[in-house]
């Protein structure tokens, strides 16, 4: 599971102090991964539901230092943070490589790839303690308002 930890950690910029976070991370719901005394038996549900927030606050965060209307942060949270973006970062970013699936899984479904993401956003977090990190991982990834365009 080395070259996953070392994967992940190139396409993301970003070196985990706690890799066991990244072999978590990019567990889908239902593989059977275990890492030294951790299991996942949820693969990486937990860390997506965590991702998906920290997700949010730092685009909020973003907006709030602006002067745009609620409406635009509206619109912002639902493009950035949409399955179908998350999933197309994903395969844009080489991540669907390192997706551990469940058995009999041959290839990672977009819900699988987003929450892969939002997962690996969560781990950052747990990771590094510091919002910073997290947004130019974001940024690096492309999942700000100013990737679109």
């Amino acid at each position: 599971m080395a070259s996953t930890v070392q994967g992940v950690q190139n396409i993301i910029g970003y070196t985990f102090n706690d890799s066991d976070l990244v072999r978590e991370a990019v567990s889908a719901a239902g593989s059977i991964v275990a890492a030294g005394t951790r299991r996942f038996p949820n693969g990486n549900k937990r860390l997506a539901i965590l991702g998906d927030t920290v997700l949010q606050l730092a685009l909020a965060e973003e907006w709030y230092d602006g002067i745009e209307p609620r409406a635009t942060y509206d619109r912002i949270r639902q493009a950035v943070g949409s399955n179908n973006n998350l999933h197309s970062i994903g395969l844009a970013s080489n991540l669907d490589a390192f997706v551990n699936l469940a058995a009999g899984g041959r290839t990672v479904s977009p819900i699988t790839m987003a929450a892969t993401v939002e997962a690996i956003i969560g781990a950052v977090y747990l990771d590094a303690n510091n919002m910073d990190t997290v947004k130019a991982v974001m940024d690096t990834l492309g999942l700000t308002a100013a990737s679109l365009g």
